[in-house]
């Protein structure tokens, strides 16, 4: 026995040896820490950077959240990765970032193994909802929780964008086209969304449209060959032969973006996909309204457009013309209309045939007689003049007897 009595005796030595050989690295207060978790056997674990493992949750701090995977091997997350602070004791997967010497603490993160989950679900043709965070080469950065995506450019909308900084901060559903687990690569695009929604629209919109129907709508887009109509969800084409009833060179001339205009609906194709448009159906055609107006035999004022060979044409209206005859031109014979009429040459004129089944209108500067109707062409002395000027002269009888002896 010891000689101090405030020393305990050998069996208090012996009784500490063996709480050592029990508690071996550990202290009573962690035992105590893993009895009150139900934790008092756990095995020793393998922890390796780059994985997911499983962990306990020990403590819950302002900061951080402390886990243990084993006996003396623990980590942290910051507690500002949870939506809600797990409660001690909860287990939790988690992904293992680093591990950190000087404090002897596995770096994990619950937002990996929440994207892991993310990833786990994605194929091509998945649908999900994202922002634009920002502006890429060629594209735009998607974000939609702890996904990250990709959006090309030429997937943004049906027509080419120009301008991306407008979309930043914009959210709209987006479809997989491309997904890479392994290379954490998302590829994602909006055009076929949208190319569905404007073909549902126009199934929509041609159920309710017929060919006949006359409409309102806003020209949208004009190109060369036509204007682009909204008709309400769905568009349609007014071909630039469908504008008027006079050649249109440049429908610009005629329409504007942004103009409404009632049409009359000419064909519904392919489930409405293709809709031709008319303008001109709901016009009264000028060449209708002219020959109704205007009766055969009936004078009325012209201007000389163009001249042929074989006669003048005369514009009677707006729009429409007619063709002087050069037999028509004059009482006499004419070698050119040149000798009777002149471009730009405003005159009176008869309408003497009109040719319903090809839509011509025969003119002509003649009376029914066949005297000269007016005097804004030359006059019969005139034309005589040319004539006999240009036409050669007659043999004389001296001319013939002359000629007739030097045969001989």
């Amino acid at each position: 026995m010891s000689d101090d009595p405030t020393k305990p005796s050998g069996d208090g030595d012996e009784l500490e040896r063996e709480i050592a050989d029990a508690l071996g690295d550990n202290t009573v207060l962690e035992i105590a820490g893993r009895e009150l978790l139900g934790t008092t056997q756990r095995p020793e674990v393998e922890v390796r950077p780059g994985r997911f493992h499983e962990a306990l949750v020990s403590a819950v701090g302002k900061q951080d959240v402390f886990l243990e995977f084993g006996p003396r091997t623990q980590g942290v997350v910051p507690a500002a990765q949870f939506a809600e602070l797990p409660e001690p004791g909860t287990r939790i997967k988690v992904f293992v970032e680093d591990f950190d010497d000087k404090e002897s603490l596995y770096l994990c993160s619950v937002r990996r193994t929440a994207q892991a989950a993310e990833w786990d679900g994605l194929e091509v043709g998945s649908l999900f909802a994202a922002e634009v965070k920002a502006v890429n080469k060629g594209g735009l950065e998607l974000q939609a929780g702890v996904l990250t995506a990709f959006l090309p450019v030429s997937h943004i909308e049906l027509d080419r964008v120009e301008e991306l900084d407008p979309y930043i901060g914009r959210k709209f559903e987006v479809e997989v086209i491309e997904v890479e687990r392994e290379k954490r690569r998302l590829v994602v695009s909006r055009r076929g969304i949208l190319a569905r929604e404007r073909d549902q629209r126009r199934t929509d919109a041609a159920s309710t449209l017929g060919v006949g129907q006359v409409v309102k709508g806003q020209v949208t887009r004009i190109e060369a060959y036509g204007a682009f109509v909204d008709l309400g969800g769905v568009e349609g084409l007014l071909h630039v032969s469908e504008i008027a009833h006079k050649r249109v060179e440049d429908p610009k001339d005629h329409l504007e973006e942004g103009e409404l205009v009632e049409v009359q609906i000419l064909k519904i194709e392919e489930g409405g996909k293709r809709i031709s448009l008319s303008k001109k159906a709901l016009i009264e055609d000028p060449w209708d309204a002219f020959v109704r107006d205007h009766p055969r035999g009936q004078v009325v004022p012209g201007k000389v457009t163009r001249i042929a060979s074989y006669g003048a044409f005369v514009e009677v209206a707006d729009g429409i013309e007619g063709l002087a005859h050069i037999s028509q031109l004059s009482p006499v014979a004419i070698n050119t209309p040149k000798d009777v009429v002149r471009v730009g040459q405003e005159l009176a004129v008869r309408i003497h045939e009109v040719d319903y089944e090809r839509r011509r209108i025969g003119l002509s500067l003649l009376t029914e007689r066949g005297d000269r109707l007016t005097d804004d062409v030359a006059d019969d002395d005139t034309i005589r003049e040319v004539l006999e000027r240009d036409r050669p002269a007659e043999p004389t009888l001296g001319d013939i007897l002359k000629k007739a002896l030097g045969d001989s």
